[in-house]
């Protein structure tokens, strides 16, 4: 496959201060999931139909982070996440449009991120909905009341975390840190070997949460590595059903 690459400038870093943000980047409609997962071993991700690998000057700071499922054990704070949501249904679906989960978004970006709250919901459709791989959306509820979307990428040996919302009135739940763990044990069951989680940026406070989930691997340019440290654990979170 040929991709036609281009430099981008984005402007100002949203991980740390007083830096700027350059990606090297490419867009397609359709990708091979087994070119794509070759892609984020080699520090790509993607955003919609846009691949890009961060190139900015002087700085190396985002690091991809995997997990390897079978070897991820629990820390006595993510046992007691567990716990707190031993109420919440999961559901695994194809990534599609639909107007409970567009609403959620919004309310989500409204609290969290103020300044994206206007997404229509076209850009919400080319952004998660419309996606060149395969991907799919799990769904977080409690009743039949959703309070979580997380979209996921299956890839051939690996799941890749996409993005994830939750209902702002939920936050005493930590279910940022409750669908990585739910993701996780889906790796397992799927048969997949990793779980990547995009980018960790040390020193940044909305990233670091990534370096809890133990053990981790970075990648550096000798390969994966691991980081973190490897107690011993099972892990088990609720009930699944998959469509």
């Amino acid at each position: 496959m040929e991709f036609q690459f281009s430099q981008v400038e984005n402007g100002a870093c949203p991980y740390l201060e007083n830096r700027n943000w350059t990606t090297h980047a490419f867009r397609t409609e359709l990708m091979p999931v087994s070119i794509y997962e070759e892609l984020i071993d080699h520090g790509w991700r993607r955003s919609g139909d846009i691949f890009y690998r961060n190139a900015c000057a002087g700085c190396s700071e985002c690091i991809p982070l995997r997990i390897p499922t079978r070897k991820f054990t629990l820390s006595k704070s993510q046992r007691r996440t567990l716990r707190r949501n031993s109420d919440v249904h999961t559901t695994l679906l194809p990534s599609a449009y639909s107007t409970e989960i567009y609403d959620l978004y919004t309310r989500y970006q409204h609290a969290r991120h103020p300044e994206d709250h206007d997404t229509s919901p076209e850009d919400f459709t080319r952004f998660l909905c419309d996606s060149p791989v395969t991907t799919a959306v799990a769904l977080y509820q409690v009743g039949k009341r959703l309070i979580g979307a997380g979209w996921i990428d299956i890839l051939p040996n690996s799941l890749s975390s996409v993005y994830f919302v939750f209902d702002p009135n939920e936050t005493v739940r930590s279910l940022g840190t409750y669908s990585v763990l739910h993701e996780i044990e889906l790796c397992r069951r799927m048969g997949r070997e990793h779980y990547h989680l995009g980018f960790w940026v040390s020193g940044c406070h909305k990233m670091e949460y990534k370096s809890a989930f133990n053990p981790h691997e970075i990648l550096t340019d000798k390969g994966w590595r691991k980081h973190g440290i490897t107690p011993c654990s099972s892990l088990h979170n609720g009930h699944e059903e998959i469509v």
